[in-house]
């Protein structure tokens, strides 16, 4: 008998990282579910993990990568494997309200459609750096009231991410009819929601906090020092998300065309902004600023030299023209004379 709810967990060297999500889906009040474990060739033990996990509830199953296909492919993985009539995604270090599912169920009794969204908080692991969280707290984010929710996505009036929704079986399947997977683990939610959107002919809003983001942990986990070879990583996945976006809207989609470009730059100026804001090295902001400077990229490094520059070198730090020349790092556009 095929489960109501299907929850899909991409699970990547997570040991030690998924037992409050785990512990969050057996507490479910709504019990008709199966969990999709998707092991992307974990390294580490995660895979015996899963297995105890398994062991002690029928309704877990695990598909496996033999070797790291990234974050896109082990959702495409789960969907493959998952036979609910609604779906839903979670990441394998965040967590469920313990009453999610029966309120999703409930207003999908009342009101069906092709997506349901909900609301979610934004919480800090315990223990997390705390020069990046001094002065904030958890934070309730409820659905965006709108109608058209991918509009509102490539406007970044809204977050793309894949699991503050429910979906009906008939938009993943229709998603998997239409896409073939890639290596992505930057941008992957941006590729997902103008897949997944556009398969679907109705949504709904649940307005209630029922996911629980948490930051600085396993996969929610961000580094304070970036390099420009992480960066050049991180833009290879974006160039190739965008790829297939372009790709996959002239055939499904033609409308999303006019949006692509200007959410290609919004991802770039958000890589570069993650990747200065804390960094000391003056070195490495110059050479990270310096490598959108590119034809492609030209508008995220006309913001990198007169916003992001002006704020981290020039204001926060007092670095001058002369500071520079000693540091090592001259470069003509980045003067003030």
């Amino acid at each position: 008998m095929k489960p109501f709810f299907s929850i899909l967990i991409p699970v990547y060297n997570q040991v030690g990282l998924m037992d409050e999500c785990v512990s969050a889906i057996q507490k479910q009040s709504f019990k008709d579910l199966e969990v999709i474990f998707v092991d992307d060739g974990s390294t580490d033990e995660s895979l015996k993990m899963l297995e105890e996990f398994c062991a002690k509830d029928d309704r877990f199953k695990i598909a496996r990568h033999e070797k790291n296909q990234s974050l896109l492919t082990a959702r495409y993985t789960g969907m493959q494997n998952a036979s609910g009539h609604y779906i839903l995604f979670v990441d394998s270090d965040d967590y469920l309200s313990d009453n999610a599912l029966e309120l999703i169920h409930n207003k999908l009794a009342e009101e069906e459609v092709d997506i349901l969204r909900f609301g979610y908080s934004k919480d800090f692991a315990d223990g997390y750096n705390e020069s990046v969280t001094k002065g904030q707290s958890s934070e309730e984010v409820h659905p965006l009231v709108t109608d058209n929710p991918l509009k509102a996505i490539l406007e970044d009036k809204m977050v793309p991410n894949v699991w503050k929704n429910c979906y009906k079986e008939n938009v993943i399947k229709l998603a998997l009819e239409r896409v073939t997977p890639f290596y992505c683990n930057m941008s992957e939610d941006v590729y997902w929601s103008v897949i997944l959107f556009s398969c679907a002919s109705t949504d709904g809003v649940l307005d209630e906090i029922l996911y629980h983001y948490i930051i600085g942990n396993g996969m929610s986990t961000t580094t304070t020092h970036q390099t420009v070879a992480k960066i050049k990583r991180n833009m290879e996945s974006v160039d190739n998300a965008i790829d297939n976006i372009r790709s996959f809207a002239s055939k499904y989609a033609k409308w999303v065309e006019e949006y692509i470009e200007e959410k290609y730059i919004t991802i770039c100026c958000f890589l570069l902004i993650v990747a200065i804001i804390d960094e000391t090295d003056y070195k490495n902001v110059v050479d990270i600023i310096k490598f959108f400077d590119t034809e492609k990229t030209a508008r995220v490094y006309e913001y990198g030299c007169n916003k992001a520059l002006l704020y981290k070198v020039r204001m926060q730090y007092k670095i001058t023209d002369e500071m520079l020349d000693e540091l090592g790092v001259p470069y003509d556009k980045f003067s003030m004379k």
